[in-house]
């Protein structure tokens, strides 16, 4: 009976309206959490222009990359603070915002690079050329390796050609006085005497004692620097794309049936060689000349022979007009559709007009496009199938990790029951780590979050790489503290007593100041400081024997008057005091070689002011806005 009526009360139409209120909440609460998405997640964006992500992180890796190779061990110290990476991809943003603005104003300015400026470029890059020639193999090949086609290629060319052809305009409108650049000459190339008297901070070292007292009054005010790390000990499983792919092997079958579905990847395409006389105007004197010519040339004139005298293109000139092997999409869309119009060697195009004028063409040889054999790439497929095989599955456990995890927070052991992986460990690191995988800023965020240990959860899947990704698990966790006197006290003795000597050298260091400048000689007080006492003459700028900045607050001193002597005093980074006594100031009576370039420099100088100034006024201009950063990177 109870059945009965529950079953009667869930045909009525309340019942009906209050399921279909369930179902209403689900769509709005679950299925639409599911299909919206943030409305923003690109970092930056100029103008109503966004800067992707991916952008981002492709610009912050090269740039990461970048300075490994220039820094190198310096680097990996530098990558340990997560604050200076933060502010590394800050940087890297705003210099993705100034190219996007630069690009804008191009555009506004409705600045060009045409075909054959950007076909020169092209011959002349060296990593397109095989024994000081372009070799159009290699161009494809190099392309190729880099997932471009060469209209890919040509416009990311055209626009950084613009961006040199629009900044050089710019910066190189400034100029530098001839005169600016010979005083800045002479200032180079001034020397001065001086004396200097050091007093070694070590001296006044020795005889210091440390009492309990101020070692206890020291340790409670300076707790900051006795700190302990943070440090954290994790489980995690580790996708790795290589290792996948060391357990697939691609059947024979599998290569076959690849290589059918790819042949175009495998393909060269149709190329050509021609000859062609350029007539550099667009007028119809142009025209007119280009056809006489060609009546010349129908009449048997010879080809190379007239290009040499009468072809604009000088380049190609001296070869007799012969421009190198070419495939379609190349060269100016007018001359590509001629040249791949003629039907066989020795053929001559009629007069074709394009930006840079009117051609004569001449076919002087064609590949046909051809496909390579199954031999002849069969390693490279199988290569090519092992991979994409392994990113699939790769990208398939991704998915399958992150929903397991999720499904089994507590603990990474069921999840690599279920997946048949290994979990493994990393003990106790500080925060400073850069071991694997805590050398992932991502993931060391979330190692060292309190979410992760408060709740006892596994995190998301991290992305270490394309090619890696990771769940972690912290299972220990150390907080950073003080510690303890008893482990500190050498630390301690050695800082209070630097601090004291320090002190003691500073006030000797003023109390001989005091008596140079009451003409006072000095050198046996320093000398019994244990000190030094030098001479010397002709101290250049560029010196490389004395600190560099002793040499800077040598040169910062006035210039003496009436023979007076000019004082000055300076602590070292290691703590010794110096002072300095400048006796004589001597000017270059005449330019050095370094005039020129100094001038250049100069010009260089106020050029970049420009450029900054332009950058600033865009800036001002321009309507930016900026989402949040994470740090992620790998």
């Amino acid at each position: 009976m109870l059945m009965d009526k529950l079953r009667e009360g869930a045909q009525g139409r309340i019942a009906k309206i209050i399921f279909w209120l369930i179902i209403l909440s689900f769509s709005l609460a679950g299925v639409g959490s599911y299909l919206n998405r943030p409305a923003n997640t690109d970092p930056a964006e100029v103008n109503g222009e966004p800067i992707t992500a991916q952008a981002l992180e492709n610009a912050y890796r090269n740039e990461r990359a970048r300075l490994e190779a220039q820094l190198g061990e310096s680097f990996a110290q530098l990558a340990d603070n997560p604050a200076y990476l933060q502010r590394m991809r800050q940087g890297v943003l705003e210099r993705l915002i100034d190219d996007v603005l630069v690009t804008q104003a191009i555009k506004e300015a409705k600045l060009r690079v045409g075909d054959e400026q950007i076909k020169q470029a092209i011959l002349a890059m060296p990593y397109f050329q095989k024994e000081g020639k372009f070799d159009n193999d290699l161009y494809l090949a190099v392309l190729r390796q880099n997932n471009l086609t060469p209209e890919q290629f040509r416009d990311s060319l055209r626009q950084d050609l613009a961006m040199q052809q629009y900044l050089g305009a710019v910066s190189q409108s400034e100029f530098a006085l001839p005169a600016e650049a010979r005083l800045l000459d002479r200032l180079m190339n001034q020397t001065r005497d001086v004396r200097l008297h050091t007093l070694p901070l070590a001296a006044f070292t020795a005889d210091i004692q440390v009492t309990d007292e101020e070692r206890k009054a020291f340790y409670e005010s300076h707790q900051d620097q006795f700190m302990s790390q943070e440090q954290v000990a994790i489980n995690y499983l580790l996708l790795d794309v290589d290792q996948i792919a060391t357990g697939i092997e691609p059947t024979d079958a599998d290569v076959q049936a690849y290589y059918d579905q790819h042949q175009d990847s495998y393909r060269t395409p149709e190329r050509r060689k021609v000859a062609h006389i350029l007539f550099a105007k667009q007028d119809a004197e142009a025209q007119q000349k280009a056809d006489a010519v060609l009546a010349k040339l129908k009449d048997g004139a010879d080809f190379a022979a007239l290009a040499k005298s009468d072809s604009a293109d000088t380049l190609s000139a001296r070869q007799g007009g012969e421009i190198d092997w070419f495939e379609p999409g190349v060269m100016d869309p007018a001359f590509d559709q001629a040249a791949f119009a003629l039907a066989k060697v020795g053929d001559l195009s009629q007069p074709v007009q394009s930006q840079f004028g009117y051609h004569i063409i001449k076919l002087l040889g064609v590949e046909a496009a051809k496909v390579k054999s199954l031999d002849e790439v069969k390693a490279q497929v199988r290569q090519q199938l092992k991979e994409d095989k392994a990113k699939e599955r790769f990208l398939d456990l991704q998915q399958q990790l992150a929903d397991l995890s999720f499904e089994n927070p507590d603990s990474l052991d069921e999840v690599a029951n279920k997946l048949d992986m290994q979990v493994q460990h990393l003990d106790l690191q500080p925060i400073s780590s850069t071991l694997f995988p805590l050398n992932n800023d991502q993931l060391k965020t979330q190692a060292f979050s309190t979410e992760l240990r408060e709740n006892n959860t596994n995190s998301e899947v991290i992305a270490l790489s394309d090619k890696q990704a990771a769940v972690i698990h912290v299972v220990d966790h150390q907080p950073a503290a003080v510690r303890p006197l008893a482990e500190v006290t050498e630390a301690l003795d050695s800082a209070i007593k630097h601090d004291k000597a320090l002190a003691a050298v500073q006030a000797e260091a003023d109390a001989l100041l005091a008596k140079l400048k009451l003409g006072e000689p000095v050198e046996a007080l320093v000398a019994a400081k244990q000190g030094k006492t030098q001479t010397l003459t002709a101290v250049r700028r560029d010196d490389q024997t004395l600190e560099p900045q002793l040499v800077s607050a040598l040169f910062k001193l006035a210039k003496p008057q009436e023979g007076k002597p000019v004082y000055g005093k300076l602590g070292l980074f290691d703590g010794d005091q110096v002072l300095l006594v400048l006796t004589a100031v001597h000017e270059a009576d005449k330019d050095s070689a370094q005039l020129p370039g100094l001038q250049a420099g100069l010009q260089r100088n106020y050029g970049d002011a420009v450029y900054r100034a332009l950058l600033a006024q865009l800036r001002a201009k321009a309507k930016i806005s900026y989402q949040q950063l994470d740090n992620s990177v790998e």
